[in-house]
């Protein structure tokens, strides 16, 4: 990797912090160093380590673009101006300066060839933004040119300054210059939660939805080099934010749409299907369970935002497939795949549900591949239902609103009055009327599974006055306790009523 005047310069005063520098140019063009020897000829961008005695005035004056490091200070000016030239003291050694020249550009080599590597093997950027820490020291941010946060150093974790942009996944957004050209560049602004300076570059993928990398003045200063390594670093972000493009026209992405056609098309009812997921190793005798994650309006206009979403999560979950439909996020996981237990996946996805302000149904855990469709609506019902009864909740499983989903199809043409047991009811008038509590002592009773010591206990009176109550009711409305069917009815009854009463 080539680097700059600057960066070089700027890295040896580490080393030795009483050399002279003269004007250092901050293109990114310098190539490994050489050992200069008396009448060698120059060549191009190249830093040249040479002892005072092999220098001539006129070499200093006419060394081109190269950058001279020149042991000993004889030639070097008062103030030196000296442009690409910097003259260190005579005790040092050449060949040891040269060697920390050599280490330096080893430092970028292998950054470079680092970013390379993950840029192509990678699912997440979060580990290609945390191997840019030694070259920059300070956390960097991708995010959508609305704000989102796609990912993030893990440094930012760390750091108070930070909580509130991450609890939301949201950045201030600075307006910026837009892409010009196209070609990208480096712009400065002072964000007003974090009350940092801050650097970015605005990029576009390949489907020209754009995006922002950020770099944050917090634990080092900003370097006046950051923005050229920035626009480096640029290139690899874009190329794995390509990447996340392409993987939606490959395997996964037919995944994808197979599961899709599955859900939405009628057709497919009675294809087999079988032959058609064995090419992605989805098996009838595999377990899966099904997710349905609710989506913002604005987020689903937001074509990059549900790609890093569906992504999460499918890198979060291995064996786990996620696509946009019908407003919301579906995600089948293949629990064999997957390798633990479906309570393990869940864990894994709460915490990102609850960091994204995302909320989801989950469906029970099914055998085979004839069910998809089942299971769909299933965790769509979770979310649904879980929503309007739970909306503190960030996970919904079904099991939690079954029982109110039923409920709920109870009286969806009837009024809980027209479906409700007669028996009830009047137990219930009857109280109004005469003051007694027949209702509340039946309520009690089938809920005790019947038995009489312990609803005598839950109602706070005597077992002789609980057998009276319940002898009186049964002279008052007609019953009979033994049949399960009739029980589960009354059951059904207190449950409609209940859930009435706390809707008016």
């Amino acid at each position: 990797m080539r680097i700059s005047m600057q960066i070089l310069a700027d890295r040896l005063h580490q080393n030795y912090p009483d050399f002279s520098a003269g004007k250092m140019a901050d293109e990114m063009n310098l190539k490994r160093p050489l050992l200069y020897q008396s009448g060698m000829e120059l060549k191009k961008n190249k830093v040249y380590v040479a002892r005072e005695a092999d220098m001539t005035e006129t070499l200093l004056e006419e060394h081109g673009d190269n950058l001279l490091l020149v042991v000993g200070m004889r030639y070097c000016p008062e103030n030196n101006q000296i442009p690409g030239v910097c003259f260190f003291s005579d005790t040092i050694h050449s060949e040891v300066l040269f060697n920390t020249v050599q280490r330096i550009f080893d430092t970028y080599d292998a950054w470079d060839e680092k970013m390379q590597s993950l840029a192509m093997t990678e699912r997440t950027l979060k580990t290609l933004l945390d191997g840019s820490h030694r070259i920059f020291h300070n956390p960097i941010m991708v995010c959508t040119m609305d704000g989102f946060v796609i990912d993030y150093s893990s440094l930012m974790d760390m750091m108070p300054e930070f909580q509130e942009i991450l609890h939301h996944n949201q950045v201030t957004v600075y307006p910026g210059k837009g892409l010009g050209d196209g070609n990208p560049y480096v712009q400065h602004y002072f964000d007003p939660v974090t009350k940092k300076n801050n650097l970015f570059v605005d990029i576009c993928d390949m489907n020209r939805h754009v995006y922002r990398i950020i770099i944050v003045e917090a634990s080092r200063k900003l370097k006046f080099y950051d923005e050229y390594l920035l626009l480096h670093l640029a290139k690899y972000v874009h190329q794995m934010l390509e990447k996340y493009t392409v993987a939606q026209s490959d395997i996964s992405y037919t995944l994808d749409r197979l599961l899709s056609n599955v859900l939405t098309d009628e057709g497919m009812e009675h294809v087999p299907l079988e032959p058609r997921f064995e090419n992605f190793h989805w098996k009838k005798e595999h377990t899966y369970f099904c997710m349905n994650i609710y989506m913002s309006m604005v987020d689903r206009q937001n074509l990059t935002v549900l790609r890093f979403i569906c992504n999460r999560i499918e890198s979060l979950i291995k064996g786990s497939c996620a696509f946009f439909l019908e407003g919301s996020i579906v995600v089948y996981t293949n629990l064999a795949h997957f390798g633990q237990p479906m309570e393990e996946a869940v864990n894994l996805i709460a915490g990102f549900l609850r960091s994204s302000y995302l909320k989801a149904g989950i469906s029970y855990e099914f055998e085979g591949l004839s069910s998809l469709k089942q299971y769909y609506l299933q965790a769509k019902i979770a979310l649904e239902e879980g929503m309007k009864r739970y909306p503190l909740r960030w996970v919904n499983r079904f099991e939690d609103i079954a029982l109110d989903y039923l409920l709920g199809k109870c009286t969806e043409k009837l009024g809980p009055e027209a479906v409700c047991s007669r028996a009830v009811l009047e137990l219930r008038k009857y109280d109004e009327e005469h003051k007694t509590e027949y209702f509340e002592t039946l309520k009690v009773y089938i809920s005790s599974q019947m038995n009489a010591v312990r609803a005598a206990k839950a109602l706070f009176i005597h077992r002789s006055t609980f057998l009276y109550r319940m002898s009186h009711i049964k002279e008052l409305v007609s019953l009979d306790l033994e049949d399960p069917d009739q029980l589960l009815y009354l059951l059904l009854t207190y449950k409609l009523l209940e859930n009435a009463e706390q809707r008016e």
